[in-house]
């Protein structure tokens, strides 16, 4: 439950932030009327990313055996790649993303082009829905459907309220520090795909299982799968009680390489090396 509520608020929220910044710029510049085109795009990204978590889900459905195995795996892999850029990019890209947005909107005002405003939306709102389709799919193998639900229903809910209150005034909150929390948790959650993803593979017959098990913990009855304490462990940390050696070291490797980029300090702004520079 926790997994998917920190997806959707994470996805959810960078999408109504950017929506949040164009209406806001457009009410700002007296162009309130042509934020209809910003909901056409919305509304046009919201149904296609439902369809498209609806085709992913029903393609999983019709495969089984090693297929649907691999199917699986792939999936979580991918789900994984998006989540890592997405946090790295948001990390690098949140201090001039409102500037770089308000600049896309002038560009289509200029050229009198309704469409490239709602296009300009539909993209940003596209992404986010895709990558969330990915997500909630590598996380519904891991958790049950009923609390994978109840947490992205939470999780949409805050969402809708974050970017409500970043549209009244965004000084109400630390976008910044919002951002850097939610990333650091989220990091951990694609820690634990990355892991699902590799068992799904040894499962197929991809990958060996080597050094299997490192530990045993199913005799220990609150820390296996079945309970509601392993399952959060499960799709939260990626919890295995009996994992093998690529599993872990996968999971060990991608957090300490990802963490590192993550939350090692960031260096001067292309613009001040510059001046550096020509100083």
């Amino acid at each position: 439950m926790l997994a998917s509520f920190l997806v959707i608020l994470r996805e959810g929220f960078e999408a109504t932030l950017l929506v949040a910044i164009l209406l806001a710029y457009l009410a700002q510049i007296g162009r309130p009327k042509d934020a209809r085109a910003v909901w056409y795009g919305v509304g046009a990204a919201a149904a296609l990313s439902v369809l498209a978590g609806a085709v992913l889900f029903a393609t999983a459905s019709g495969l089984g055996g090693k297929a649907g195995l691999v199917f699986k795996g792939a999936t979580m892999w991918l789900a994984v790649g998006f989540l890592t850029y997405m946090i790295l990019w948001m990390r690098r890209q949140s201090k001039t993303v409102a500037r770089d947005l308000r600049r896309g909107v002038d560009a289509a005002l200029e050229r009198g082009s309704l469409f490239a405003l709602a296009s300009l939306s539909f993209v940003m709102v596209f992404r986010e829905g895709l990558e969330t389709a990915l997500f909630m799919f590598g996380i519904t193998q891991t958790s049950t459907p009923l609390a994978v639900a109840a947490g992205g229903a939470l999780g949409l809910a805050g969402a809708i309220v974050l970017g409500y209150l970043v549209y009244a005034g965004g000084k109400r909150i630390n976008i910044g520090a919002f951002f850097k929390v939610t990333g650091a948790l989220l990091l951990v959650v694609a820690a634990g795909l990355l892991a699902h993803g590799v068992a799904m593979f040894e499962m197929a017959g991809l990958f060996p299982a080597i050094l299997y098990p490192l530990w045993d913990l199913t005799g220990v009855s609150v820390l296996t799968t079945e309970s509601t304490v392993g399952q959060f462990l499960s799709a939260f940390l990626g919890w295995d009680p009996k994992p093998d050696l690529i599993e872990f070291g996968a999971w060990a490797l991608y957090v300490a390489i990802v963490g590192y980029l993550f939350l090692r300090p960031e260096g001067p702004a292309p613009q001040a090396r510059a001046a550096r520079a020509d100083g």
